[in-house]
């Protein structure tokens, strides 16, 4: 009788990867996994993670008019143009496939199109403008070596809610990560302060206090906080992270003096609602004059990898740690207290924090199998 394997049960990590075992079965039935397997076995060396950052020259296409790609849908594209009017506009052949995000800065060439054809695209992107920023976080596995979230933005807003949910300063971390590698301005938004007890000085900000990072707290609801980070909004284009049902929607609303988005609460399980499902681009429509900035709002993440980063980095994002706890900090026993005690550490749970990014930082790819 064929044994039965009940769920989380499973043969051997072989077993289940290794194509020669594959071999017992119809050609037929075991083609798929055979492509699989070898998949699996590709080795680390022949994946280029910079191959994904480079773009074609755009000399030859300089005299083109400019644009600002504000959403992407399969092969067609939407265009900012100078006046914040939209236009979409299809990829040329030799953009098909370069990795496009939103606020790049490309050259576009009008196609004629009759008037009963006005839903169709009525530009041609020929190419892409070199960025002067790319916010992206690590990928999935050596196949997919980076997720692109906004390019040519200035700074990073990373929205973290008192309670529902709760305010996890892990995620602060990571963030303060993505914008140092970018090169972007990081602060730190507290939303639903409302929330919370005012004698609350939510302590979890302590290290980031210190570092001098700009941290608002505000109640969307309530109008609190509001109206300073819009003035710091003008003429700048800054993105929104955050977990879902933080509030980052609510913002938006508040910081816009526009069309309202759609926002959500909770889950029955306390988790946030996604109501957002790609970057958007949104302009802001100032009070008076020109220079309203513009937001990109980001769907609601559940982690920020900081896979494939340079541990370089980490030293810039824990200020208190000595030199040689940063070149090995596995060297070192968070546990101990002997440990803690001779480091003398402040806030000693960030020693943890630092053990896991730099193991997450290792180049090692997490899905690739082992054996040969």
């Amino acid at each position: 009788m064929t044994r039965k394997f009940r769920l989380g049960q499973s043969r051997e990590a072989q077993d289940l990867d290794h194509r020669e075992v594959y071999s017992r079965e119809r050609s037929t039935d075991s083609k798929r996994r055979q492509r699989g397997a070898e998949r699996l076995e590709t080795g680390i060396e022949a994946h280029d993670a910079q191959a994904l950052l480079r773009l074609p020259d755009p000399a030859p296409w300089m005299h083109l008019p400019e644009a600002t790609l504000i959403q992407r849908f399969s092969q067609w594209v939407d265009l900012e143009l100078a006046d914040r009017s939209v236009l979409r506009a299809t990829l040329g052949g030799k953009l098909k496939g370069v990795h496009l995000v939103c606020g790049d800065r490309v050259r576009y060439s009008p196609i004629p199109i009759e008037a009963t054809d006005a839903k169709r695209p009525q530009a041609q992107v020929v190419a892409v403008m070199p960025r002067r920023s790319l916010l992206k976080r690590g990928g999935s596995d050596d196949r997919e070596p980076w997720q692109f979230i906004c390019a040519n933005a200035d700074e990073l807003w990373i929205c973290a809610a008192v309670v529902d949910p709760p305010l996890r300063s892990g995620l602060l971390e990571r963030a303060q990560l993505l914008a140092l590698d970018a090169g972007l301005t990081f602060r730190v938004l507290i939303t639903k302060r409302d929330r919370a007890s005012v004698k609350d000085t939510l302590p979890e900000l302590d290290p980031l206090r210190e570092q001098g990072v700009a941290i608002h707290e505000t109640s969307a609801l309530k109008g609190e906080g509001v109206e300073p980070l819009r003035s710091l909004l003008r003429d700048r284009v800054v993105v929104l992270l955050g977990h879902s049902g933080v509030g980052k929607s609510t913002l938006v609303n508040a910081l816009r003096l526009g069309p309202e988005l759609k926002t959500g609460g909770l889950t029955k399980f306390g988790t946030g609602k996604q109501t957002t499902t790609a970057a958007r681009w949104l302009p802001l429509v100032p009070e008076e004059g020109p220079g309203g900035g513009t937001l990109v709002d980001t769907p609601g993440i559940r982690t920020l990898s900081v896979r494939g980063f340079d541990r370089a980095l980490l030293a810039k994002v824990f200020l208190e740690f000595p030199t040689q706890v940063l070149e090995d900090p596995l060297a070192f026993d968070a546990g101990d207290d002997d440990t803690l005690d001779r480091l003398n550490l402040a806030y000693p749970e960030r020693l943890q924090s630092l053990q896991r990014l730099w193991l997450e930082m290792d180049a090692r790819n997490p899905n690739q199998n082992v054996w040969k």
